[in-house]
């Protein structure tokens, strides 16, 4: 029996909502400390986890980077740090209450917001319904001239995925005039639901196997 080869390309798209948020902020302290053991040697850092465990005890918080200071050589007396920690955030019904205690103290300065996806599960489920559209067309088509699908002599699939999305936040001006202000009380929580969506989508290039029915 002879087969025919029929071409078929097909997509499908979903929109998904961010998994976490990384909050990168930087503190500076007077205590000079390396790796995640700044986040016991610093005072200044262990206040404000301590603050951010109080709203949210699922926040982890990793050290990120390190830079240090000094009026007398690399390490003198009067050495000092800026540490860049890494908060991550997943429930974001929180964040915005721990973005107001980030903007309180006065070595403290939010710097940005990335948002991460879990993308495998849609991705796999997007393909799935794009395989589904391919062989809908591809049995329609053949159903026309009296053919039909008999196999499948290749299948590769690509999809599109936009980058985890990094923003300053808007918000930031208004955390700087927070902390000129005197009249703020403590653990300020900003007011603003923060969330973000990105659409992803999937393709599948199949080559279908045809032949005449009977």
């Amino acid at each position: 029996m002879e087969y025919g080869v029929l071409k078929v390309q097909e997509s499908a798209e979903m929109e998904i909502d961010a998994s976490r948020a990384f909050v990168m902020i930087q503190v500076k302290s007077e205590k000079v400390a390396f790796g995640n053991a700044a986040l016991s040697a610093s005072a200044e850092i262990k206040s404000i986890i301590e603050k951010i465990k109080r709203v949210d005890d699922s926040v982890e918080v990793d050290t990120e980077s390190v830079s240090t200071e000094s009026g007398s050589g690399l390490l003198g007396k009067n050495s000092s740090a800026v540490y860049t920690l890494k908060l991550t955030v997943s429930a974001f019904d929180k964040l915005g209450q721990i973005l107001g205690i980030c903007s309180e103290g006065k070595n403290i300065t939010v710097r940005s917001v990335r948002w991460d996806y879990d993308e495998d599960e849609p991705k796999l489920e997007l393909i799935k319904q794009a395989m589904k559209k391919a062989k809908h067309k591809a049995d329609e088509m053949m159903s026309v001239i009296d053919y039909e699908v008999v196999g499948i002599r290749s299948v590769s699939d690509s999809y599109q995925m936009p980058q985890h999305r990094e923003m300053v936040l808007n918000a930031m001006p208004v955390m700087a005039s927070m902390k000129r202000s005197k009249s703020v009380a403590p653990n300020v929580d900003i007011g603003t639901e923060f969330k973000s969506k990105k659409n992803i989508s999937a393709m599948c290039h199949v080559e279908f196997l045809v032949s005449a029915k009977g």
